[in-house]
């Protein structure tokens, strides 16, 4: 078995507004790094399911999920989410469970340490991965050593022309280690049972490739612009559409307006919508780690599209000390806010992240 560090064998995010400026302590304390689902959904009112809000800290989803079931008497896999979320913060999401019956609501207040139930109403579906509108953070980051300007400055760019949209090394395991699993798996030298833990394992792979396209077009100043065959994306949905539909002076303003964006590949089973120097480019890329897309193909993944560039919504920011910085903004389903902080600093986190 290749015993390559795990983190070797994950490309590097290259910013693509300049260096970082300089030091920022991240999520010194749960509080620090606060997150609130957007819904995309009001609860009905009526059907076999509980829609129940909840906040946790200190934390993981999957064990905020394990103490409601035991609440609730129904079996973990009863419980529906739209997404994951860290341990080392203080989110609200939302949460499904499948409580056919009368049975009485649950009642707000806390249920176990770090864990209360927000509200809860009866609905007639179950929770699926990506049901949101986005997510909305407010972080505290410590320790700055930046002068206050240069922050601003870097952070206005950020408002006006977006950042690249990398997959956070959230996506990849602690330390970097499911796409190593993944390779193992590939080779026959690890078995993974488990259907979550095998999609976790192609998430991975699949977040590897996209990100070693997105900083091959960061390098090359095209992250944000149309190449030709390119496919784009709107700001905030899943459409996509050939940039050759557009003329070139309407999708220059609209790229500008960061109404819609270039897409890269999540590679898997498929022929790639992009033609000419956007194909050329990918698959030049790709042929790098064929080992990563043959496994994605063996395992008959479905090839999409991403947006490369990631807008940040209402972003605003704020300075309680001369070293802290407040900054809140809301991003689309499956964007990272280290992602949009990472373009500012060099992030220390204070704590694990799952």
């Amino acid at each position: 078995m290749d015993h390559k560090p795990a983190n070797d064998l994950l490309t590097r995010v290259l910013p693509a507004h300049g260096p970082p400026l300089g030091r920022a302590w991240l999520k010194s304390v749960a509080e620090d790094f606060q997150v609130t689902e957007i819904p995309r959904f009001q609860p009905d009112g009526q059907g076999e399911h509980l829609l129940v809000e909840i906040r946790k800290r200190g934390l993981t989803t999957a064990e905020a999920v394990e103490r409601l079931a035991g609440l609730l008497g129904v079996a973990p896999r009863a419980v529906g989410h739209a997404g994951r979320k860290d341990r080392n913060a203080v989110t609200t999401q939302w949460l499904s469970v499948h409580q056919p019956g009368g049975r009485q609501l649950p009642v707000p207040g806390a249920i176990a340490p770090g864990l209360e139930i927000l509200s809860a109403a009866r609905h007639s579906r179950k929770l699926r991965v990506g049901a949101l509108a986005g997510n909305r953070f407010q972080i505290r980051l410590r320790g700055i050593d930046v002068p206050r300007a240069a922050a601003d400055r870097r952070l206005l760019r950020i408002v006006h022309h977006g950042v690249p949209n990398y997959f956070g090394r959230q996506r990849f395991g602690r330390g970097g280690e499911n796409v190593a699993k993944a390779l193992a798996w590939q080779r026959g030298e690890l078995t993974i049972r488990r259907r979550d833990l095998q999609g976790l394992l192609l998430s991975a792979v699949r977040a590897e490739c996209f990100n070693r396209v997105l900083r091959h077009r960061v390098e090359t100043g095209t992250w944000d612009r149309a190449l030709t065959g390119d496919w784009m994306i709107l700001d905030g949905r899943g459409s996509v559409f050939a940039a050759a539909d557009e003329t070139p002076a309407r999708l220059a303003q609209r790229l500008a307006l960061q109404t819609i964006h270039p897409t890269g590949p999540l590679p898997g089973v498929g022929k790639p919508l992009v033609t000419d120097k956007a194909q050329r480019l990918e698959q030049a890329v790709l042929d790098e780690v064929p080992e990563l897309t043959a496994l994605l193909i063996r395992r008959k993944v479905s090839a999409q599209r991403r947006s490369l560039r990631l807008r940040v919504a209402e972003l605003a920011w704020w300075w309680p000390a001369t070293s802290e910085l407040i900054v809140g903004f809301r991003l689309p389903p499956g964007a990272y806010a280290t992602t949009v902080l990472g373009e500012c600093f060099e992030l220390i986190e204070a704590a694990g992240v799952d």
